[in-house]
């Protein structure tokens, strides 16, 4: 007997672009008006410029451009490690049991400087919005 191509049932493997431009679709679909993307499709079209060209995903997946950039920068902000870009260094500021001392000292390339010194529990503060803050001053 002979097997012909429309007997044979070949698994499809959805790569993961289809996927998330099947679960944009399906939202579209679904909601009762135009209404904010959740969040959690946000981050799977995120997730995507890994890969992928911010163009490409923000076209297939039918987002604004500058949106999705956004997005994208700020997420790779939050990511920012040890070797990736000039001098800056992920610090893992969890909440320490016990008082404790800190200075930070940052020079932006157009000269000017800022010193954060801590000398206590930081629990309302976050140095980090104040250093993004002084690397965006100058842009």
């Amino acid at each position: 007997m002979r097997e012909t191509m429309a007997n044979i049932t070949l698994p499809t493997v959805r790569h993961p672009l289809e996927a998330v431009h099947s679960q944009f679709e399906a939202w579209r679909k679904r909601r009762p008006c135009r209404g904010r993307i959740p969040e959690a499709l946000w981050q799977a079209a995120v997730g995507l410029c890994e890969e992928r060209s911010i163009f490409e995903v923000s076209r297939t997946l039918r987002l604004n451009y500058n949106d999705l950039k956004d997005r994208v920068q700020t997420s790779r902000d939050r990511g920012v490690d040890i070797g990736e870009g000039p001098g800056f260094v992920k610090l893992g500021l969890g909440t320490p049991t016990m008082a404790s001392g800190c200075v930070v000292e940052m020079e932006a390339p157009n000269g000017s400087k800022m010193r954060m010194s801590f000398s206590a529990v930081l629990r309302d503060l976050d140095p980090v919005d104040f250093g993004r803050a002084f690397w965006r001053q100058g842009k």
